[in-house]
């Protein structure tokens, strides 16, 4: 099958992007022909270079919602965009287009394009809180203009977990078009986890005795990582061998810094800027730890699964995720009983070993792959 990914080229750098590269692989290694089709934008330009890897690249004159003075509302509006990417796509001659949204409003421009295209097709939408639910500016009319445009949509929509499917269906009322597929990573190999461990260790200085734990975000407020410096305080004065270290960065990073010098923390509180892979970092670590304020699935909390970490989650998370439970994750709790589990190296390895075990059924990137080639066959037949 010859696939089109579409890049709405917010350029996050997060797990939006890094599930076109994960998908794009396992596609490939299935026998699919894949490209992706981005911005010409220079933020993308990472992307664009690791998928070049595995598959066709094509840049295009294309501003992002974000980019633009009105947003969502002037994307919605953008007719001429939209007939010009249409008449892009048409001439790539791709079976099937996957458009990747960072959120509800994002791309809607793209959206018109494939029902213009006459192609078949779907939109990924990581992201489904309303532009209300996140308190931004001029909200109704960006929702009106969101749920407008993908009550048009011809294709299928999809996202995930279940919780955010049921939002979906909410905003849009399409519930015959909703579907929900689990992302998918890799499964790193122990061989390699363990050289990783040596490796990472050894660079950034700890010792083989210390309880590293570990957390992979942006800095922004969806994230929490101020969150984050207060329950890794409280983790300290109860393990003083707890050491933390975030990668990751963003408009939060100079608070963070301050927060963390002005209680004398630097050296037990680190972090790296943005890194184009994780993996090595949670071979490192002894214990993942995620606080965001909401997510679609993260593939942080995937890759950490996959890795065999015992994963300290909130409960607003756990809340969204069925999957997890007590005996394959650790619910961090508004008093200091839930750090038991971390004192006991056996239970903790016994909760990695069952996250390892959910990563490997349910979250591998070649389930994923195959999911996804079961939609775009029914795309197909939506839209011959």
């Amino acid at each position: 099958m010859k696939i089109l990914i579409v890049s709405t080229s917010s350029g996050s750098r997060g797990g939006g992007e890094l599930s076109l590269l994960y998908l794009g692989q396992a596609l490939k290694q299935r026998g699919n022909e894949v490209s992706l089709w981005v911005s010409r934008h220079s933020r993308m330009d990472e992307l664009a270079e690791a998928f070049s890897r595995f598959g066709a690249v094509i840049r295009s004159d294309y501003t992002n919602t974000y980019d633009r003075r009105g947003r969502s509302i002037r994307s919605y509006l953008d007719a001429r965009t939209a007939r010009r990417v249409a008449r892009e796509w048409r001439e790539l001659a791709p079976d099937v287009v996957h458009l990747n949204k960072q959120n509800l409003e994002d791309g809607l421009d793209l959206c018109e394009s494939l029902r213009l295209s006459g192609l078949p097709g779907l939109a990924m939408i990581h992201i489904t809180q309303t532009a209300a639910y996140l308190k931004a500016a001029l909200a109704w009319p960006r929702d009106f203009v969101s749920r407008r445009a993908l009550r048009n949509f011809p294709g299928l929509l999809v996202t995930t977990p279940a919780a955010r499917q049921r939002d979906l269906v909410e905003f849009v009322g399409a519930a015959e078009r909703t579907r929900c597929i689990y992302n998918g990573v890799p499964i790193p190999e122990a061989a390699a986890q363990a050289a990783w461990r040596t490796e990472v260790r050894a660079e950034f200085h700890y010792a083989e005795s210390d309880l590293l734990f570990v957390a992979v975000g942006r800095m922004v407020p969806q994230k929490r990582p101020l969150l984050f410096l207060e329950i890794a305080e409280r983790i300290h004065q109860r393990l003083p061998e707890a050491r933390f270290l975030w990668v990751g960065d963003g408009g939060l990073s100079k608070e963070w810094d301050a927060w963390v010098a002005e209680r004398q923390l630097g050296a037990v509180i680190r972090r790296l800027p943005w890194q184009t892979s994780v993996p090595s970092f949670l071979s490192a670590a002894d214990i993942f730890m995620h606080v965001a304020d909401f997510e679609g699935l993260a593939f942080a909390i995937l890759e950490a699964l996959a890795s065999g970490l015992p994963c300290a989650i909130t409960p607003n998370l756990l809340g969204e995720m069925s999957f997890l439970n007590a005996e394959n994750c650790i619910a961090i709790g508004p008093d200091d009983a839930w750090m038991d589990a971390l004192r006991d190296p056996a239970r903790r390895k016994r909760i990695g070993q069952a996250a390892r075990d959910l990563a490997e059924t349910q979250f591998s990137y070649a389930r994923m792959a195959a999911d996804y080639e079961a939609l775009y066959e029914e795309s197909r037949r939506l839209r011959p």
